[in-house]
This record gives structure tokens, C-alpha cells and sequence, in this order.
């Protein structure tokens, strides 16, 4: 294992960075560029899928991007070229390799590159190993597992978990590495500068005059969003003056079954699916929205949750997503996954005030203030990496399996 530099070259491997892959394009790419402010020297190595939307811009950060071949949009990016460059950079530059994610290839050449050139290896599984994503194409992981995914966990040096259900979940499928708990962060936008409703209202004219009840996430079969649909068909009239935003990328054709859901319960005209938003979109969207939900049957972190609260905006979520924070600072409800609860959490936040609403908003904001920043979710990663590198008193952010 190499000693410490003065400043370390710290890889981290994602399977792509496209905008509209998901939470880890953006969550990676920011904990790649608020490291370089704490003597990290960050690269980013990934698959570029040209057909998910335009890479995550990063600022500081030593990119290696490689174009996904058709082969690799196929075959969960297996690319060898790419994997070999991963194992060049590793040999000729690197301190530590952190990668993030599972069941893709480039995890796989991270775990390769580590082991052949001696570096320690942390993996963050992003959610992947919760129960119910195991349980999601089931058929397809097992083999995985035997196969490769078992070793490149068994070859971590730690792991880094998002939450401590996260750190749970790992620990009940017997992992005993150390394991670093620090959440993702979030970066508070300035409330005075957002874009008005008439940004969105433009392009969906439906909208105008209505209350805005805002999912923002992947369209995808975990979310949660039937269970939505149908809870929603039992509010609408009494709630006339409230509209359900659906906003998220489609990368495997799951909305269309929720259009015809939708069709079916008549709520065409309460229900727009707006597509990807970004930009200035989608700050329309967070900087407008009166109720933020994601009905969602598993996250390891929520990062939609907390961008939402970063703007003001209360929040439903359910016990799938690790936010207990929402009732202890009392800025919005963590219900169990079943309609009735779905329902009595949204009657509650419908029937409030706009200002008693309002002031759920300021709460989650200084919520996301005191625990979320960049900055601090930065310092406790470098002090991992210094830890596994140099050795000394851990971080008080690792926690150590005991029998």
C-alpha cells in the first residue's frame, strides 16, 4: 500500500454520470469537487451513455470519460479498453480507488485496478443492496453475485454508507469491513434568484393557479408512484385546487404503464408528467412547489429529499427512505409504505396553511444547513481516506462490526 502524499489522488468509479441516470450522477460528481478543497486531488473515471442526457458538469475534478460502445449500453458497460485505462491511471497515479455502486462493469474495473496495483479500495453501494433492490430482478443479480459482485465487496478495504440503514443492510449480509456512515450533501440554493412558476407554466398551462404537489426522481417501479396514483384518485376532489407534478427521466419505459394507470382513474386533467427537468426547470419546479412526496419503497439516502427541503419545501416520504429527520424537525411525514398512510399524511399537509407550510419549509432548509453542507460531508470523507491511508484514531463517522 502507498504512503500518504501531501495531497492524495483519490479515484472514484461510477458507472456514468449522465444527467439522467439518477441521484449518484450528481451526488458523486459533488463529493468529487467539494474533496478538492480538502487536499484531495479528485479523478472521476466513467462510461459516458450519450443517450441518458449531457455528463454532470464537475469543477475541479481530473474527469476520464469513455464513450459507451453498443456493446457496453448492452452488457452493463463492459468495455476492457476502459477497464485497462482505469488500471493504467491506477498504476502511474493513484492513492485510494472509491468506487460507487454494484452489479456494472466499471465497478468490476475498480476492484481489478485496486487489487493489481495494491491500492485500498472503499466502496459505497448507493442503495443497491437494499432488500428491495435485491429483490428487483432477482434472477438477473444472483448469478452476478456468485459470479463477481460477492468478490468486489470481499476486496473492500471499508464501505461507505449513506445512512445507517445503509450500514444495516450491509452488515446483514455479513460484511465486517469498517464502515463509514456520512450523507450526501446538498448545496442550498439562494431563495432570492429562483425562476418564477411562469417557467413552467409556459410549457404545461394546466398548472396555472393550482397548488403544486411535486415528485421529482426517477420514473422507476421502486418509487412508489402507482401506490401515488391511486391515493390520489381519492383526493382530487376534495383538493380541486391542488395539481400532482410528475418530473423524472424514463430509462425504462415504466411511465407509460403510469399514463395508462392515470387514464384509467380519469386523472388527466390533475396529473402532469412533465419528463426530465433541468436547469432552470427544474429550480421552477423545487423554488414553487407547495408539498414535496416520494412514496418510495427503498432509498439509501433520498437526495430528492433534500434538495427539496434545501428550497423551503416540506416533504411526504415513506419508512423506505431513511428520513426520521422529517419529524424530529418537524419540516415534514415518514409514513409507512401503504396508501392509508400516503392518504392521512397528504390530507394533513393539504388542509395546513400556506404559511403554516411555509414554516415547515424554513425547517427543513436550516435542517439541510446544520447536517448536509458539502464542506462538512467533504472533511468527514478526506479524514476516511487519511485514516485508511495513514492510519491513527478513526474518524467518529466509521463504526466497526462487533459479533
Amino acid at each position: 500500500m502507498k504512503t500518504v502524499a501531501k495531497s492524495l489522488n483519490v479515484c472514484h468509479v461510477v458507472a456514468n454520470i449522465n444527467e439522467n441516470s439518477g441521484g449518484p450522477a450528481y451526488s458523486v460528481t459533488n463529493l468529487a469537487q467539494a474533496l478538492s478543497e480538502q487536499g484531495i486531488y479528485p479523478h472521476l473515471f466513467t462510461l459516458d451513455y450519450q443517450g441518458h442526457g449531457k455528463q454532470v458538469a464537475t469543477k475541479n475534478v481530473n474527469l476520464h470519460s469513455y464513450t459507451a460502445t453498443k456493446l457496453a449500453k448492452y452488457l452493463r458497460g463492459f468495455q476492457p479498453s476502459a477497464g485497462y485505462a482505469l488500471q493504467n491511471l491506477a498504476a502511474a497515479e493513484l492513492d485510494l480507488i472509491h468506487n460507487h455502486g454494484l452489479w456494472m462493469f466499471p465497478n468490476i474495473y475498480a476492484r481489478q485496478a485496486a487489487v493489481r496495483n495494491n491500492l485500498p479500495l472503499i466502496t459505497s453501494p448507493r442503495g443497491m443492496l437494499e432488500s428491495w433492490s435485491l429483490r428487483n430482478s432477482w434472477f438477473k443479480k444472483l448469478p452476478a453475485w456468485f459470479l463477481y459482485e460477492r468478490e468486489n465487496l470481499q476486496k473492500a478495504i471499508a464501505f461507505h454508507a449513506t445512512s445507517q440503514e445503509e450500514a444495516n443492510s450491509l452488515r446483514q449480509l455479513n460484511f465486517h469491513q469498517p464502515i463509514a456512515v456520512i450523507p450526501n450533501g446538498v448545496s442550498l440554493p439562494n431563495l432570492d434568484t429562483q425562476p418564477s412558476r411562469e417557467v413552467l407554466i409556459r410549457l404545461f398551462p394546466q398548472i396555472a393557479d393550482k397548488k403544486w404537489l411535486l415528485f421529482l426522481s426517477r420514473i422507476h417501479p421502486k418509487k412508489g408512484l402507482d401506490n401515488l396514483l391511486f391515493v390520489w384518485k381519492t383526493l382530487v376532489k376534495q383538493f380541486p385546487d391542488w395539481h400532482l407534478l410528475i418530473a423524472g427521466s424514463d430509462l425504462i419505459g415504466y411511465q407509460s404503464k403510469l399514463e395508462e394507470i392515470t387514464a384509467t382513474l380519469q386523472l388527466q386533467s390533475q396529473v402532469t408528467f412533465t419528463g426530465m427537468l433541468s436547469g432552470e426547470q427544474k429550480a421552477s419546479a423545487f423554488s414553487n412547489a407547495d408539498l414535496f412526496i416520494l412514496p418510495t419503497h427503498s432509498e439509501n439516502f433520498g437526495i430528492a429529499i433534500a434538495e427539496s427541503l434545501a428550497y423551503g419545501v416540506p416533504v411526504i416520504t415513506t419508512k423506505g427512505a431513511p428520513w426520521e429527520d422529517l419529524e424530529t424537525y418537524n419540516c415534514g411525514w415518514w409514513v409507512e409504505i401503504s396508501q392509508p398512510d400516503l392518504t392521512n399524511a397528504l390530507v394533513q399537509a393539504m388542509e395546513m396553511s400556506e404559511r403554516e407550510r411555509q414554516a415547515m419549509g424554513v425547517q427543513g432548509r436550516n435542517l439541510v444547513k446544520a447536517k448536509y453542507s458539502w464542506n462538512a460531508i467533504a472533511q468527514d470523507m478526506s479524514s476516511v481516506y487519511q485514516w485508511i491511508l495513514a492510519g491513527g484514531e478513526p474518524p467518529s463517522c466509521v463504526q466497526f462490526y462487533s459479533a
